[in-house]
């Protein structure tokens, strides 16, 4: 698809320049906006256009269950810069939870330790339907307990990505089962710094990577859903076949 970004600029409304597919947004000063697109975002691109490639997607892409995960080069470290500062864009009160973290992606840390209570989790994503969002809870109240807590999500084919409490902590509040407590931990991934260009995913992900739907899209009216904080962002849209 198409986009452009609407902006105000010295008290101007303007329309930036058009760019051809994607979600993409500003919400990140300059500095961290091009740290993100310098460095980062490049091998994300390479990464999804891998994953694209082995499944033979041009109209129609289908994925199937990974076991075990595609054999597709990845930069880890990279990539997972590229989606966390991503999430700092979408979710500005991270800054506050986890500055930490912030700074380490801000200083290019070479190796990243994922702070405590947040675990960055990674699926394949094959719908056609988008969103990006901050801070969201959601439970399922019909069929049987289930919760979906998340600081940030991104969900764009071929993946999708969850920043979410530790699964061990809402296990012990009584929340019952995790909607993404099968998916891949990739906090590892922040430990791989900037050299590291080509990993085989096989090797980083040994138990595959399972394909999802949007856990709150899954059986109409169980789920109840809720907003965290009064500054949450959601973009929601679809991909075009």
């Amino acid at each position: 698809m198409t986009s452009a970004t609407v902006r105000v600029c010295n008290g101007e409304r303007t329309t930036g320049r058009p760019k051809a597919g994607g979600m993409w947004l500003r919400g990140l000063c300059r500095d961290c906006n091009g740290l993100a697109g310098e460095n980062y975002d490049a091998a994300y691109g390479d990464f999804a256009a891998g994953l694209t490639r082995y499944f033979g997607a041009r109209t129609h892409l289908f994925l199937p269950a990974a076991e075990p995960a595609p054999p597709v080069w990845v930069a880890p470290g990279r990539v997972a810069r590229s989606v966390l500062i991503g999430m700092f864009a979408t979710t500005p009160h991270l800054r506050t939870i986890f500055p930490g973290l912030a700074h380490d992606l801000q200083h290019r840390r070479p190796h990243i330790t994922m702070p405590d209570g947040a675990t960055l989790r990674m699926a394949l994503y094959p719908s056609r339907s988008t969103r990006l969002a901050s801070m969201a809870y959601g439970m399922r109240v019909l069929t049987h307990r289930q919760h979906y807590n998340v600081f940030s999500e991104i969900y764009f084919r071929p993946l999708a990505w969850t920043l979410s409490p530790n699964d061990d902590r809402l296990d012990g509040a009584g929340l019952g089962e995790s909607a993404v407590s099968s998916w891949p931990v990739v906090d590892q991934w922040l430990q791989y710094g900037d050299d590291v260009t080509a990993l085989d995913l096989r090797d980083l992900c040994r138990r595959g990577i399972p394909t999802v739907g949007h856990p709150l899209r899954e059986g109409r009216g169980e789920w109840i859903e809720t907003f965290q904080n009064d500054t949450a962002a959601f973009l929601e849209g679809n991909i075009p076949a």
